[in-house]
């Protein structure tokens, strides 16, 4: 009889401890829409549910087991309606709407907390034991920082704001506070010198706690570099990125941006299979290798631009040499004749040549400028980018 009991017990205790964390949602004015229920992770938004509100507008959402840890924000998104921003903390809570159209939440200081701010106009006392305190203190800085990337704050305005990111902002949180665009693209725009911005941006990743925080930035700032060819950025924070050791397995983009960095500024340049050795007194003060592809539309622009160039570059004595991803004999010679420069390579293996896969080339046109002593200046993606 005892064991019985004692089993009946463990029974209860595990059902206990692994009921479900859930949001009870009445909203009768939605009865009867479509609604979504999504968590926010970086610029990512993780719909966990999906449904139809019932004829009394009620619905229960369960957070799933593998966002069993999560604190953030979160927000129901009912169809033709603003979306309904909350705190998601590890705690079931409920929410419905007053006399008034108020949000009233039930077993959630979190919420309770933020909507004093949001809804209620209040200043809640500081609290830094609740999420709540720390996004209402991120709305502020996202203020403070759209008034200095827009060009309405001074010089210690900006300084201010710079040293909060480098210093005092807490990414793992920032994580999933719905936030993280604005934020993050507003940081990167605090400084045009691309020296700063990668050594701020590896100041600020040496800080976050989170492997999968560390990756999501580690990511987007790869996207933002290439989008904006910031490559002396790109080069201060794909190489630190790499060795960190803190991706273990590269994917997609980051896998790309790992290959990238094999050749960077300050680098001594691998050999160029095929070029030619120059003849005895002759030589040349730098060398501009061009990566292209048959048939790709901004490698044609940029071809057309350095070929309407070609004197600028023959009076500053430098080289160019042409490296096709071509494998057709006959396109890549038809190519070659537009060409008034005398290197022109190909060895019909596209991406997978030797110089590419040397180069880290996975994308045209790429430029790479290298010293007389082929030491890497610079890689490019357009012509007019190129400083020699």
């Amino acid at each position: 009889m005892r064991k019985i009991i004692v089993f009946g017990f463990l029974i209860v205790v595990t059902l206990c401890g692994i009921k479900a964390q859930q949001v009870n949602i009445t909203l009768p004015q939605d009865a009867n829409k479509e609604y979504v229920f999504i968590l926010n992770k970086g610029i990512n938004q993780d719909t966990i549910q999906s449904g139809r509100l019932n004829f009394a507008g009620n619905a229960i959402v369960n957070i799933p087991p593998k966002d069993k840890g999560y604190i953030g924000s979160g927000a129901l998104i009912v169809k033709d309606t603003p979306a309904l921003n909350m705190i998601v903390d590890q705690e079931s809570f409920s929410v419905h709407q007053d006399a008034d159209n108020k949000y009233i939440f039930k077993n959630s200081r979190e919420n309770e907390y933020l909507y004093s701010f949001i809804q209620d106009k209040e200043k809640p006392a500081e609290d830094t034991s609740l999420y709540a305190d720390y996004l209402i203190k991120l709305i502020r800085y996202m203020r403070d920082l759209n008034q200095v990337t827009t060009g309405h704050g001074g010089l210690m305005e900006k300084t201010s704001v710079r040293l909060y990111a480098l210093d005092k902002l807490d990414v793992d949180r920032l994580y999933t506070s719905g936030l993280w665009y604005n934020i993050i693209d507003g940081i990167t725009r605090l400084t045009a010198d691309q020296e700063i911005l990668g050594q701020d941006m590896v100041q600020i990743l040496k800080r976050i706690k989170s492997d999968e925080v560390f990756e999501h930035l580690a990511e987007n700032l790869v996207t933002i570099t290439e989008q904006y060819g910031w490559d002396d950025a790109f080069d201060i924070i794909v190489p630190y990125v790499q060795e960190s050791g803190r991706i273990e397995t590269p994917r997609d983009r980051m896998y790309a941006a790992f290959t990238m960095a094999k050749v960077r500024k300050g680098m001594s340049a691998p050999p160029v299979a095929g070029l030619a050795k120059l003849a005895d007194g002759e030589g040349f003060d730098k060398t501009l290798l061009v990566f292209y592809q048959p048939d790709c539309h901004n490698c044609e622009e940029q071809l057309e631009l350095l070929i309407k160039d070609y004197s600028r570059f023959k009076e500053q004595n430098i080289r160019i040499v042409s490296i096709s991803s071509d494998h057709n004999k006959e396109t890549f010679v038809l190519d070659c004749e537009k060409f008034p420069w005398s290197d022109k390579l190909c060895d019909f293996r596209g991406f997978a040549g030797v110089n590419y896969l040397n180069y880290g080339v996975l994308g045209t046109p790429t430029f790479f400028l290298l010293d007389k002593n082929y030491v890497v200046l610079g890689r490019y993606a357009r012509v007019n980018d190129i400083l020699f």
